[in-house]
């Protein structure tokens, strides 16, 4: 019988959400993955049904994580499909089964190109040189293997030895990633594409003269003035200012901003040299042609890219094949896998990768041995860009329909850049998508303009208004981060007759606040007992026979926290209002006819009958005997996502409260 490690959210998260998410998403796993399950035969059926309550449990846990929530929505839409097959013995064994099968196809594809790689570096050197090991970790990279999984894979041969190869040296490495990540920024603004330099953004070629310069500078600098006071003005400020040190001083000054773009260059294309080098040993024409466009399109001048490529092939202790001579009739015939690839990478370039795919599918079926590894390695990197475009496009649905504008532009725009011609799920358009939240965006903006010109009073629940119409709207939420949050004025707690705590608080003055309680232990420590958006909350895991433990409260909105207030620190009005928790014949009438049904999802649907004003706390029977507390609601109905996924629906109780009184709780099994 396999034994199944204890179940670790922490480390779940890295070991498992993080390589999903990465890969582009859940259907590019298989179900023992997603719910941390080894493909065994052997697997106990409780065992594979509590581990799945606990991963199901987690995922519930990190449905607001910024990095994961897109991806645990995804999770959570097919959980009843994907555990069924898991929970069911026989189904379960069949899956195990292909499971394994998958992963070691898998585990072989992923080490083809590396495995090949080698094996022609061995067949030629009779060892790995020691300067194409780098070369091989890029390689590897491109079939999304580590450098701990390539190591694996070299360890298996000798390693010849050589001399390092010098860096070539660059001025300012810090300035040049801010020019960069500006110019990154100001694309994203103006919806078009990134310009590669300053003097791009000035219309200007790498051979412009200062005269030039200087004057787009000065119009630039007359068209910023116009500029709203937003973040484009304040992105474009930045870039004159760094203009005006760079490249405004004379054509020096230019020649020397130019260096440091060639050595930007130099960085991004060197371990594609590596790459193109590591088997045949030279640069042969068509890739140099392939890195000069590149260098070009980055912003170099044509004499400055030659120069970054033939510098790149000494530091790797290549040659570099002479331009092929024009074509005479004589010539034999190109071979037929180049154009397409050619044209597969421009398209890549130009963000169209799915035209790219369509072009290498073409070269894959005119390939030989002299180009399956140019084609393969293309392909890799459209795969790549389209899974990456899969998954941004699955986030920026899920973005846009629950109106986070913000990060459903960004998300956009991006694949307006990288993957123009690839549709969405339904076949939407990024363009129209866009349009639409940044339409969006600007009806939040002036909102929030509003809310900050009016009465101070008023301002946080205007801002509140604004998120609640736009979820993470950058401005509301860094304005809303300013206000002070303001604290419970009392906390209060008392014992009900059945030994539980009854904690109750003032409510915070700051609108739409979410409440954080502790209880003290006896050693003296501070133990969280959970969050709410109510003021009060049931305590059923007090320790009992001893006094009532002391409770802090904090109200927490937008990123921000109020002071704590204590419950041994009960004021005055806190004591005038402390509510009597021993039920009386007055008290609320219980409710009626209670009923739990398990939905299809998994989770159980808790309704009951009911009248007037009250407030009804739901409980469940867990299996080891204790009651849990499931939530508090003045509904007539709640959904326990908490619940077993399977076996038998559980026992609840549900009691009605109604000021500081409690009725007596009616079971669904009663």
């Amino acid at each position: 019988m396999t034994e199944l490690a204890p179940f670790d959210p922490n480390d779940y998260r890295k070991r498992v959400l993080a390589p999903v998410e990465k890969r582009g998403g859940p259907d590019a796993s298989d179900p023992f993955e997603l719910y941390d399950l080894p493909p065994a035969d052997d697997l106990d059926d409780g065992a594979v049904a509590e581990r799945i309550a606990e991963v199901w449990a987690a995922w519930q846990r990190q449905r607001d994580h910024p990095k994961y929530r897109v991806l645990v929505g995804l999770l959570v839409q097919r959980h009843a499909e994907r555990s069924a097959e898991l929970l069911d013995g026989h189904r379960r064994r069949v899956a195990a089964a292909r499971v394994r099968a998958q992963r070691e196809q898998r585990e072989s594809a992923r080490f083809e190109l590396l495995d090949a790689a080698i094996r022609r570096l061995v067949q030629r050197h009779r060892g790995i040189p020691a300067d194409k090991v780098e070369g091989l970790y890029e390689v590897g990279a491109l079939a999304g293997l580590s450098r701990v999984e390539v190591d694996g894979r070299l360890r298996r041969h000798r390693v010849l030895p050589a001399a390092p190869a010098e860096r070539r040296p660059g001025i300012g490495p810090e300035r040049r990633r801010q020019v960069r990540a500006l110019l990154d920024e100001f694309g994203r603004l103006t919806g078009d594409a990134a310009p590669p330099t300053l003097l791009a953004l000035f219309g200007l070629g790498p051979d412009a003269t200062a005269e030039q310069v200087r004057a787009m500078a000065g119009a630039w600098r007359a068209r910023a003035r116009e500029l709203p006071p937003e973040r484009l003005r304040a992105v474009v400020d930045e870039l004159l200012v760094h203009a005006s040190e760079l490249i405004e001083p004379g054509r020096e000054a230019v020649e020397a901003y130019l260096e440091a773009v060639a050595a930007d260059v130099a960085e991004h294309l060197r371990p594609r040299v590596r790459a193109a080098v590591l088997v045949e040993d030279r640069l042969v024409a068509e890739d140099r042609e392939h890195f000069l466009e590149e260098a070009l399109e980055l912003g170099l001048d044509r004499r400055r890219a030659a120069a970054v490529i033939a510098a790149l092939a000494e530091e790797l202790g290549v040659g570099v094949d002479a331009p092929a001579p024009a074509p005479i009739p004589a010539a034999p015939p190109a071979r037929e896998w180049e154009e397409p690839l050619k044209a597969a990478r421009a398209a890549l370039r130009a963000g169209r990768p799915a035209e790219a795919q369509r072009l290498v599918r073409v070269a894959e079926q005119h390939a030989g041995d002299d180009g399956r590894t140019s084609v393969r390695a293309v392909a890799d990197e459209v795969g790549t860009v389209l899974e990456a475009a899969g998954t941004r496009w699955r986030a920026a649905v899920a973005a846009r329909e629950a109106r986070r504008w913000s990060e459903a532009a960004d998300l956009l725009d991006e694949l307006r850049r990288t993957a123009a011609d690839l549709p969405g799920p339904r076949g939407e358009a990024a363009d129209d998508l866009l349009r639409e939240a940044r339409a969006a965006l600007e009806r939040a903006d002036r909102a929030v303009a509003v809310a900050l010109a009016g009465a101070a009073a008023d301002r946080a629940r205007a801002l509140s208004a604004v998120l609640s119409e736009c979820p993470g709207h950058p401005g509301a939420t860094a304005a809303l981060a300013e206000i002070p949050v303001a604290p419970p004025a009392w906390v209060s707690a008392a014992r009900d007759a059945r030994g539980d705590v009854l904690v109750l608080w003032a409510a915070s003055t700051t609108p739409d606040v979410v409440y954080r309680v502790s209880r003290r232990t006896p050693e003296g420590r501070w133990q969280v007992l959970g969050r709410t958006d109510t003021t009060s909350l049931d305590d059923g895991g007090a320790p009992v026979g001893v006094e009532v433990p002391v409770y802090a409260v904090i109200a927490m909105h937008a990123g921000g926290a109020s002071a704590e207030t204590r419950s041994d620190a009960v004021t005055a009005v806190a004591r005038a209002v402390a509510p009597t928790v021993v039920p009386s014949p007055a008290g609320p009438q219980p409710p009626r006819d209670v009923r739990a049904v398990r939905m299809a999802d998994g989770a159980v649907h808790v309704s009951w009958s009911g009248h007037g004003d009250v407030e009804y706390r739901v409980r469940s029977l867990t299996s080891d005997g204790r009651w849990r507390v499931v939530g508090r609601t003045r509904d007539l109905a709640i959904e326990d996502g908490g619940a077993p996924p399977s076996g038998p629906v559980p026992v609840y109780a549900v009691s009605a409260a109604a000021h500081g009184e409690r009725s007596g709780e009616i079971r669904s099994d009663g």
